[in-house]
């Protein structure tokens, strides 16, 4: 099966990951700072060198705006809709709605995407990246926090908004899409071999990191706790995506890489969103686990679905 050959890779690596975490080959200190170089340097890296290359005609008519925003705006919606049906208590409820659309993009949605769609998908991947990140952060945090205090604070907004202007990859993307706008399509050769090797180091490192934060040792019981947030973010949020795609339709390869990064499990720095917030960060760390794990068996039929 394709969508076997696809998924294999990114969970053999993530497992090698779990393995060097759980049996102590490398130290969580040493992730930590890995983590640290793929967010200031090597991811950012990469995405400079995607969005430079992407086709912007992808973004004429719209569609593709209205259709990823909207997506944004309803699931929250759906999160906190579902919360309440359970009578999940305000911190969960509030980590709920942040996580609905907080996919892991970069560290599992890269990857995906160049073993399933190719040099194609990276660089629609960039289009969106560059385009929704700022309605990535500002939604989630912005719908979490209204939860969580019943109101959003100008105080939280503008803290938001310092946080997002200092993004290096929400940064990179925009810097590329600049570039690509004024015309510039390829950086001197110095530069793009230099961009290229920072790039070509995050993928594998980051998988890697992925892993060594799986805890498994009680995997029912996580499910249990988990199971109604990791069904929505992993099933219901690319399913929500592909409809909206059919209501403001964009090319197929656009809405393959989008619905593929939207069925990502939750991004990991929800966890740090969390914690800064005042949220139930022990739930939040557990659902990123839950959905990271589950996601192997889900990917696949997303990826059989989209005939990729």
């Amino acid at each position: 099966m394709n969508e076997l050959s696809i998924i294999a890779p990114i969970v053999l690596v993530i497992a090698l990951g779990w393995f060097c975490g759980t049996f102590g080959l490398v130290s969580e200190r040493t992730f930590r700072e890995n983590n640290a170089l793929l967010y200031w340097f090597s991811i950012p890296a990469l995405l400079i060198r995607l969005t430079i290359q992407a086709d912007l005609s992808a973004l004429s008519g719209w569609n593709l705006v209205i259709a990823v925003y909207a997506g944004y705006l309803v699931m929250p919606v759906i999160a906190w809709l579902a919360g309440r049906l359970f009578r999940e208590e305000r911190k969960r409820l509030a980590i709920s709605v942040l996580i609905a659309i907080r996919s892991n993009q970069v560290f599992m949605g890269i990857p995906a995407v160049s073993i399933a769609l190719g040099t194609a998908g990276l660089g629609n991947l960039s289009v969106y990246l560059a385009m929704s990140l700022v309605g990535y952060h500002l939604i989630s945090i912005s719908s979490s926090q209204l939860v969580l205090s019943g109101g959003i604070s100008t105080g939280s907004l503008w803290d938001t908004m310092k946080k997002l202007a200092r993004n290096p990859m929400m940064l990179a993307s925009l810097l590329g899409i600049l570039l690509s706008l004024m015309g510039v399509r390829s950086l001197p050769k110095a530069v793009d071999m230099t961009l290229k090797v920072l790039g070509d180091i995050g993928t594998g490192l980051a998988l890697l990191s992925a892993g060594a934060k799986l805890q498994l040792h009680s995997v029912l019981g996580l499910l249990r706790r988990t199971w109604r947030d990791v069904v929505i973010k992993l099933t219901v949020q690319p399913a929500v995506v592909w409809l909206l795609f059919l209501l403001w339709p964009v090319e197929r390869g656009m809405v393959q890489t989008v619905v593929l990064v939207s069925a990502m499990p939750v991004a990991v720095n929800s966890l740090v969103v969390a914690q800064g917030m005042g949220m139930d960060d022990v739930y939040a760390g557990e659902v990123i686990a839950a959905s990271t794990l589950f996601s192997v068996f889900t990917v696949p039929l997303w990826l059989r679905a989209l005939g990729i």
